[in-house]
């Protein structure tokens, strides 16, 4: 375990967070939702609580925030690492949802293009402070030598499946029929990118996986009744998960670290 100021430190940190994301933000949205008209500016107000919450944490932590995502083991945060996990999850998820049944989406272009647009703006901070609430400050709270402990790594790991699945409680796709399938998909998807982080070194791999996950569900293939009602280019009729999107999923979790080990194995031949 880290020495006290540091987990004084990492629990202020989530607490601060908590607050902004599920509590305060949320009640600002509340707020500003009777001004608020139209499709696009609904599912654009969506990210308020993120970018409230990204705003507070950088007013407070300044550089230091930055720094929980790239300390982990004393290892610098690898950019192309990342992109490749990005873009090979997001290729594998947006041929999985269009093998699975979607079909193109009736809605104008315009409106998709625009949809596009506050995606990859928005969706990029509401993952970032997801990560850093249910994986980089669970993480932090272990040091080195706890990291190389299996027991310390199954505990964080169940422990961030726990934090992760917890809000997304509020989910629709949880109260459809079947949505206890959603349920343990938000679990695992929690506790298998935390051991990805652990397995790695890294916050490049939860990072990359959830940014692939949220752009594919938000721009490629939506499905009707998402908590993410953004207007992509194909629709799914499915209103939760089911266990052939579960069994997708550790197909890609288990190719990720199968890519990781081959790109580990590359940079150790060049050095």
């Amino acid at each position: 375990m880290k020495d006290n100021s540091k987990l004084i430190d990492i629990g202020v940190s989530f607490i601060v967070s908590v607050l902004s994301y599920l509590m305060v933000g949320p009640v600002i949205y509340a707020l500003l939702l009777p001004y608020i008209k139209g499709d696009l500016m609904t599912y654009a107000s969506l990210f308020i609580p993120s970018v409230f919450t990204l705003i507070v944490l950088i007013l407070i932590k300044r550089k230091r925030f930055f720094e929980d995502f790239v300390l982990l083991i004393n290892k610098k945060f690898s950019s192309s690492l990342f992109l490749i996990f990005t873009l090979s999850s997001f290729v594998i998820l947006s041929i999985a949802s269009l093998l699975e049944g979607a079909t193109l989406n009736t809605a104008p272009a315009k409106a998709k293009i625009i949809s596009l647009l506050v995606s990859l703006l928005f969706i990029p901070i509401q993952i970032t402070i997801e990560e850093y609430i249910f994986r980089v400050l669970p993480l932090r709270v272990l040091d080195n030598d706890s990291l190389g402990k299996k027991s310390w790594c199954i505990l964080i790991s169940i422990a961030s499946g726990i934090l992760f699945t917890l809000p997304h409680l509020f989910n629709k796709e949880i109260w459809v029929e079947g949505g206890e399938w959603a349920v343990l998909h938000y679990f695992l998807w929690g506790a298998l990118v935390m051991a990805g982080a652990i397995v790695t070194k890294g916050f490049e791999f939860p990072l990359s996986m959830h940014l692939s996950n949220n752009l594919v569900v938000s721009i490629v293939a939506n499905y009707k009744g998402s908590s993410l009602p953004s207007i992509s280019f194909f629709i799914l009729e499915n209103e939760t998960s089911s266990p052939k999107a579960i069994l997708t999923f550790l197909l890609l979790f288990a190719f990720e670290l199968l890519v990781f080990c081959a790109y580990k194995r590359r940079r150790h031949s060049e050095s």
